[in-house]
């Protein structure tokens, strides 16, 4: 089985380059750039004395939060050990054999979906159109009638591309797909950064319909592994029958607790992002040749210059210390696209400065 790649592997570069992980700059991985809140460090020195028994396999406490948070019953949550796990869950819970997924997009989808057996078809957006959600081209290949699909993957916010889709155009889709008798499963790892476009509301409306999220990303914890999903109870039972026991341990259960509680920091993180996006993109178009798609999120989309590849920037990044990631291997993207997060305000400029140097060095 052939892994995917993903961004954040600073410990691979770490030995390959016999340098310390606290010395890399990571732009590879889209995590919020103020770091883990002091809330979730309060709040592992207060769990530490739990670990001594069993987590929890029900989540209770943190389904309770989840659900005042978004508004829903708690029976209409499962958490799990990442958005990631719960990905894998979906194809063979919900007998998924052919599937449509709305690309260029997060590659674990087709990976979890493939290894199961399940067929993958692709509508991308469109480079020339800078990536805009291609709502129509999604909705003509539902009612078309040439293919039958079981399921919908629709990314949104759009990672690689930072492109939201708006609630009015996810309710087409809704009702396309349940036309269809096929799930709509919408990840909303970075709805954090745009809440207004939450669908969170449609469940009630879509029982076919089922939104994912991620606490990791947003509060700076993916090495403590936290996702959930929505849907109507019965689909969260039917899910919850293959995931494994205790995949959720007692730390993360309560750090999540907490940190969804601290409206200051999330409040801080939307505040700061807004600002400093605004920044980095200004800067990143001031870079000859080089073009950076709009985002509604914490990273960006670049497209290098036609006479380089994202691999050799890549390279020559990582020997300056900087990780991006490499995109020219995700279906519906070029062998000169990179993605960048959104760091701190030092950081993006040595990233800035770094990309200009580098490509001119490549261009001489």
């Amino acid at each position: 089985m052939t892994q995917p790649t993903h961004g954040g592997n600073v410990h691979k570069v770490a030995r390959e380059r016999r340098i310390s992980v606290d010395q890399i700059v990571d732009f590879s991985a889209n995590i919020n750039p103020l770091g883990f809140p002091a809330s979730g460090v309060r709040a592992i020195r207060s769990a530490l004395q739990q670990i001594v028994h069993y987590p929890d396999p029900a989540c209770w406490k943190l389904r309770h939060a989840l659900a005042q948070h978004c508004c829903v019953d708690p029976d209409m949550i499962l958490v799990g050990n990442g958005s990631t796990e719960l990905i894998h869950l979906l194809p063979r819970a919900l007998a998924i054999e052919s599937a449509l997924i709305i690309g260029p997009t997060f590659e674990e989808y087709a990976h979890a979906l493939t290894d199961a057996g399940s067929v993958v078809q692709y509508v991308h957006a469109r480079r020339e159109e800078r990536f805009r959600p291609p709502v129509q081209d999604v909705l003509k290949e539902l009612t078309a009638g040439r293919s039958r699909f079981d399921a919908v993957f629709l990314c949104n916010p759009n990672n690689p591309t930072g492109r939201v889709m708006n609630r009015w155009c996810v309710r087409e889709l809704a009702e396309a797909a349940d036309r269809q008798q096929a799930w709509l499963i919408v990840d909303e790892a970075f709805i954090d950064y745009c809440q207004t476009q939450s669908v969170v509301s449609m469940l009630n409306e879509y029982p076919r319909m089922m939104v994912l999220r991620s606490l990791t990303k947003f509060y700076a914890m993916p090495g403590l592994r936290i996702g959930y999903l929505l849907a109507a109870s019965k689909v969260v039972g039917q899910i919850q029958d293959r995931q494994p026991p205790w995949s959720v341990n007692s730390l993360v259960q309560d750090v999540s607790f907490s940190v969804l509680r601290d409206r200051t920091y999330a409040a801080r993180s939307r505040t700061f992002m807004k600002q400093e996006r605004s920044r980095f993109m200004c800067g990143l178009r001031s870079v000859p040749a080089m073009r950076a798609y709009p985002s509604a999120v914490n990273f960006v989309l670049i497209e290098l210059p036609a006479w380089t590849c994202a691999g050799e920037v890549t390279d020559r990044l990582a020997s300056e210390d900087l990780l991006v990631r490499d995109c020219s291997a995700l279906p519906g993207l070029t062998t000169q696209m990179i993605r960048v997060a959104i760091k701190t305000a030092k950081e993006n400029r040595r990233l800035i400065a770094a990309l200009g140097g580098c490509l001119r060095k490549i261009q001489s």
